[in-house]
């Protein structure tokens, strides 16, 4: 069983391997649009693996854990009835709580397989856009994208955004990552300015973050996710795009 985890992180690695800031060219040395397109293109592929090695993972982990909740309802009933010791109903609960956290631990694992695809091909679509001018709006099959002209603070900008958020919907904003992260790092991402809001754009929330955001004249991007159906990869950055990733043309 744990020759999966072991296959599926060696995937990720790899995947990730393509965009480390090691591989990549020197700063004063941009990539082409092609060289970008082709090196996202790289990313999606391999982390479609990586993701499609996680399901088979879960899948795994659930069977294991229907199997430790079978076997801790039965023992339960036997404790009842006096025929085993406490100890051997905690060991039974333990199995559960121990499949549970594995269970948990691979959805988060494919959570942030999703991000990274979504990340990547919002990579590859920009690679092959030109520059929006100050204040322009455009929306294409795979991005909205918005160039507001106001300037933007991740510290001050993100506390007003969450203020507005929850005075509307009376919930936390949905941050999925606040500045640097160590997946932008690998990803040779520059994201030290930047806010991901895991937010469908198509949700009346996220359409409500992008209207807010337009009003106030705050750069965005916002993705639909690499992988249909899944909503984990769709978010909305707010901040202008990474320099690795605007196009050089």
């Amino acid at each position: 069983m744990e020759s999966w985890r072991r296959s599926a992180f060696l995937a990720a690695a790899c995947a990730l391997a393509i965009w480390s800031p090691a591989a990549a060219p020197a700063a004063d040395v941009p990539l082409t649009s092609a060289a970008l397109r082709q090196r996202a293109a790289d990313i999606v592929v391999t982390l479609r693996e990586y993701r499609a090695s996680l399901e088979k993972l879960l899948a795994i982990y659930e069977t294991s854990l229907a199997k430790a909740k079978d076997q801790r309802d039965q023992r339960q009933e036997f404790l009842n009835r006096g025929i085993i010791s406490r100890r051997e109903f905690e060991d039974a609960e333990r199995a559960v709580t121990e499949a549970q956290a594995k269970v948990d631990g691979t959805r988060r694992e494919i959570a942030g397989a999703d991000h990274a695809m979504a990340e990547a091909t919002t990579a590859r679509a920009l690679a092959g856009l030109s520059p929006l001018k100050r204040g322009g709006y455009e929306q294409t099959a795979v991005l909205i994208r918005f160039n507001g002209p106001a300037p933007w603070s991740l510290k001050a900008g993100t506390a007003k955004l969450q203020e507005f958020f929850t005075a509307r919907f009376h919930h936390p904003l949905p941050v999925s990552a606040y500045g640097q992260t160590p997946l932008h790092d690998r990803m040779g991402f520059d994201h030290r300015d930047a806010l991901d809001i895991a937010l469908h754009p198509d949700s009346i929330e996220g359409r409500t973050v992008m209207d807010y955001l337009r009003e106030a004249g705050i750069p965005f991007i916002a993705s639909w996710g690499a992988v249909a159906g899944a909503a984990s990869g769709a978010h909305i950055h707010v901040g202008q795009p990474s320099p690795r990733i605007v196009s050089k043309r």
